[in-house]
């Protein structure tokens, strides 16, 4: 029994150390009195947690601790149109001043049809 307990307790001090390390990430990409960088992108673009398409978000720093840079990629997906098989939106930030600004946002699209299925600028026909 005595066993279980310290195992239990070990876990648990454990999970706690894993949190604490997450939000002190988290406080050192929100710098400044700016948004972070999801958060801007998600005022730019409030509609896409609303769509019925697939969506995918990811998000990568420069570095993990004090991070200068970010770059967010919005993909979605399944969309109702028959040309184009999905629309990426890339978001480029850099740290200014310790606020996230935005410093380019390009677009690009995957067609449906034809042989190659990478991203281009082009729309699709």
């Amino acid at each position: 029994m005595l066993r279980l307990l310290s195992t239990s307790i070990i876990c648990l001090g454990l999970m706690t150390t894993g949190c604490a390390t997450t939000k002190k990430l988290a406080s050192k990409v929100n710098v400044g009195s700016s948004n972070t960088p999801m958060q801007q992108v998600l005022k730019v673009q409030p509609d896409i947690v609303k769509e019925q398409n697939s969506l995918s978000i990811r998000q990568v720093f420069n570095r993990v601790e004090a991070p200068t840079a970010a770059q967010i990629a919005v993909i979605e997906s399944n969309l109702m149109d028959d040309s184009v098989s999905a629309i990426r939106t890339d978001y480029i930030f850099k740290l200014v001043d310790n606020d996230w600004k935005l410093q380019e946002t390009k677009k690009s699209y995957q067609c449906a049809r034809g042989n190659t299925k990478s991203f281009q600028t082009k729309r699709c026909s």
